[in-house]
């Protein structure tokens, strides 16, 4: 077993005792068995992608889990405006948000880490009508590796790497982390759990200053009213 891994198993651990459940309460919670949970935690078995996407809905920081970096999430007044953004407005409203806070970020970041960079790339996928690729393949193509070489870096072969770039198989665990080494994208943006256009926006929001953010709301705020027309 790799080290990375062995720190993940670690991370995993502790932070369940953090929120004081036994492996009993997570299991149910990630829809497993208590002994089938135990094996993971021992590393018998690997997390499967169903039980991080069980732990991601039920609030567990799947990047801090695999990465070990902890990055204090706070609801911003940009998700909070979206909230109130009827259904049949939103994606329009959404594609305007992206391309903004693109523009933003540009100019109030010296240095766009590629983190950040692949978050405004899978926003900006998120709010287009038509999403042809998958996260995968837009982080790839960021990275400037072809299939071939990208599959070899993570240790899968090549078919399997394609089924996963069209979503017939997801990452697990292991899998997520070695994507994380090869191209430094976070873990959450490849797990789907219907709700990752919020946590970029709060992720990129933070990273604007305040005179920005201030301009940004004012400009939503219109451009709310001309979708309502």
């Amino acid at each position: 077993m790799r080290s990375s891994y062995e720190d993940f198993l670690q991370r995993l651990t502790q932070y369940r005792q953090r929120l004081n459940m036994t492996q009993e309460e997570t299991s149910k919670a990630i829809g497993v068995t208590q002994s089938q949970f135990s094996k993971m935690e021992l590393g018998k078995t690997i997390v499967s992608y169903k039980c991080l996407q069980n732990l991601v809905r039920k609030g567990w920081d799947i990047d801090y889990l695999l990465t070990g970096k902890e990055v204090l999430r706070t609801s911003s007044e940009m998700t909070e405006l979206l909230m109130h953004v009827t259904d049949e407005n939103r994606q329009e409203f959404l594609r305007a948000v992206a391309w903004i806070l693109e523009q933003a970020v540009l100019k109030c970041v010296s240095d766009v880490d590629f983190e950040t960079k692949c978050e405004i790339e899978i926003l900006k996928r998120e709010a287009g009508r038509r999403k042809t690729d998958s996260v995968l393949y837009e982080i790839r193509k960021m990275s400037g590796i072809s299939q071939i070489p990208m599959a070899e870096r993570l240790g899968v072969n090549i078919k399997k790497y394609r089924m996963l770039e069209k979503n017939k198989v997801h990452p697990d665990a292991e899998l997520l982390l070695r994507i994380y080494e090869v191209t430094g994208c976070k873990p959450s943006l490849l797990v789907n759990f219907g709700n990752v256009e919020n946590m970029i926006i709060d992720d990129l929001w933070w990273q604007i200053n305040q005179t920005v953010r201030e301009k940004i709301l004012l400009l939503s705020g219109q451009i709310i009213q001309f979708l309502n027309m």
